[in-house]
C-alpha cells in the first residue's frame, strides 16, 4: 500500500470511529463525550504522520530516498513527541508548555539571522516579501547574487526570462510562513543546501521537509553549464521549491 493509501486509510478509519461515537452519542445509546476523546487523543494523529514517516515504501529506492531527505528522523520526532502529549493528556504526568515556547521562537529568529549571516546580500541586494509578492517572470531581468525572504508572502522567478552572466550566482532563499518558487534552466549547475524546520524545501525530484530537515545536493546541468547557481535555502513554517 502506497504512503498516500495508508495513511489516507487509517485516518479516514478514525474519522469513521468518531462520526460513530457521535452518532451513538445523539441517540443516547452511548455516554461518551466525543470533544473530550478529540482533545485526549489528537497526539495520535502525530503519532500515525510519524509512523507513515518511517515505515518504509515498498520500492527499495523510495525507503533509500527517504532515509536521506532527514523522513525517518522527522517520522521519530512525530512519534516520541505523540506518545508524550498523549502521556500528558491522560493525566500519567505535567508538561509545561510554556518552556516549549520559551524555546522555539528565539530558536526559529536565530535560524533566521543565521541564513542571512551565512549567504549573501551581493549586487543584487535582500528583497522582501512581507506579507505580499514579488514575481520576476518579465523578459530580460538580470539576476545577480542577492537574497529573497519572503514572510507571509512568496517570491516567483522564472530563470528561462532572465539575462544570467557566467560564472556562480549566489541565492540566500530564506521562506518564513511564505513560499518560494525557482525555475531553473535545464542548462544551468545548481549547487544547493536546504533546511526545513515544520516546512519542506524542494529540489527538483528530492524533497526535504518536516520538524527538521537539512540537505545538499547538486544538478550539473546539460552538457558542459556556464552558469552555476549556488542556493542556500531555509523554509521555517512555509516552503521553497527549485524546478525545471
Amino acid at each position: 500500500m502506497r504512503r498516500y493509501h495508508r495513511s489516507s486509510f487509517i485516518l479516514g478509519l478514525i474519522v469513521i470511529v468518531l462520526g460513530i461515537i457521535l452518532l451513538l452519542n445523539n441517540f443516547e445509546i452511548l455516554n461518551v463525550s466525543a470533544g473530550r476523546i478529540i482533545l485526549t487523543y489528537w497526539p495520535v494523529i502525530l503519532v500515525i504522520w510519524g509512523i507513515d514517516l518511517v515505515i518504509p515504501d515498498s520500492k527499495p529506492e523510495t525507503s533509500e530516498r527517504r532515509k536521506k531527505t532527514g523522513k525517518l528522523g522527522t517520522g521519530l520526532v512525530l512519534i516520541a513527541l505523540g506518545v508524550v502529549i498523549t502521556g500528558h493528556n491522560l493525566g500519567l504526568y505535567e508538561l509545561d508548555y510554556s518552556t516549549f515556547w520559551k524555546l522555539f521562537w528565539p530558536a526559529v529568529l536565530i535560524l533566521i539571522g543565521w541564513g542571512f549571516l551565512r549567504g549573501t546580500s551581493g549586487s543584487g541586494g535582500v528583497h522582501w516579501a512581507v506579507m505580499s509578492g514579488i514575481e520576476l517572470k518579465q523578459k530580460g531581468w538580470k539576476l545577480e547574487d542577492g537574497g529573497y525572504f519572503a514572510l507571509m508572502g512568496g517570491v516567483k522567478m522564472d530563470l528561462n526570462a532572465a539575462e544570467i552572466p557566467e560564472g556562480e550566482i549566489h541565492l540566500n532563499m530564506t521562506a518564513v510562513m511564505g513560499g518560494i518558487e525557482i525555475i531553473v534552466p535545464a542548462g544551468i549547475a545548481v549547487d544547493y543546501e536546504g533546511t526545513a524546520i515544520l516546512g519542506g524545501v524542494k529540489f527538483f525530484d528530492e524533497e526535504s521537509g518536516g520538524i527538521i530537515a537539512n540537505r545538499k545536493s547538486e544538478y550539473k546541468g546539460e552538457h558542459e553549464a556556464v552558469t552555476k547557481l549556488v542556493l542556500r535555502c531555509t523554509a521555517i513554517m512555509g516552503g521553497v521549491e527549485i524546478k525545471h
